[in-house]
């Protein structure tokens, strides 16, 4: 995990703002707990040199680690309460591009609904996940765009889910009724995932996103912690 001490550009307030690693083929709720413990102990000031092991920790870093973790555990539960839909878990299940396009049409979710989705993908199914970034050049946008995609991945079998939002710290106004575009491939669409790696990690893709699926994800304020 990455972290930023960013200076908003509207209100010129600091914020400090966490930018995950890229990562390939990992217990989806292993990463989570991961990231949302460490977030918080470096958050709540467990210093440095006993996060990285080079000092134990004190008794008051043990009790931050310890809410931590009971905070983790309580949005797990949580997540894994969501009712994910039926077009989703569908999904999983066809090898038919065309029956995963008419699944996906006109669907829309929040990013806890995702979350548990790829929670459940992996329970149920033996899907593992995987995460790639790619930050685009100013000169293509007027801000700055950052590529975010997630990847499951079982035998054979993958889907991924992607989109392009602002980077950090350069944020335009949301609103509660904000929508963005989560574009869509999957194993079935005849594209070779090692080719759609490549892509991200040297120049972003290369695709005519009008001529992907998607789903509509709804009520976010923040577009880089989207799920």
């Amino acid at each position: 995990m990455i972290q930023h001490l960013l200076t908003h550009k509207r209100t010129n307030k600091k914020f400090v703002a966490f930018e995950d690693r890229d990562f390939e083929m990992k217990n989806p709720i292993e990463q989570y707990e991961n990231k949302i413990i460490i977030k918080q102990m470096i958050l709540n000031g467990i210093p440095k040199e006993e996060m990285t092991g080079e000092k134990e920790f004190s008794a008051m870093s043990k009790e931050i680690f310890k809410n931590a973790f009971n905070d983790w555990l309580k949005l797990k539960g949580e997540f894994q309460a969501i009712k994910v839909p039926e077009n989703l878990i569908q999904l999983l299940k066809t090898d038919s591009k065309e029956d995963q396009e008419k699944l996906l049409k006109k669907l829309t979710v929040t990013p806890e609904v995702l979350t548990a989705f790829i929670f459940m993908a992996y329970h149920k199914f033996g899907y593992t996940l995987s995460q790639y970034t790619f930050r685009f050049p100013k000169r293509f946008f007027e801000t700055t765009k950052m590529l975010h995609v997630k990847i499951i991945d079982c035998g054979a079998h993958w889907h991924c889910f992607f989109t392009i939002f602002n980077s950090l710290g350069d944020e335009k106004p949301t609103s509660d009724d904000k929508e963005e575009y989560l574009y869509y491939m999957s194993s079935a669409f005849g594209i070779d995932r090692t080719e759609i790696v490549n892509q991200i990690k040297l120049k972003g893709f290369r695709l005519k996103l009008s001529h992907l699926p998607y789903i509509t994800l709804k009520h976010y304020e923040h577009s880089y912690q989207m799920f």
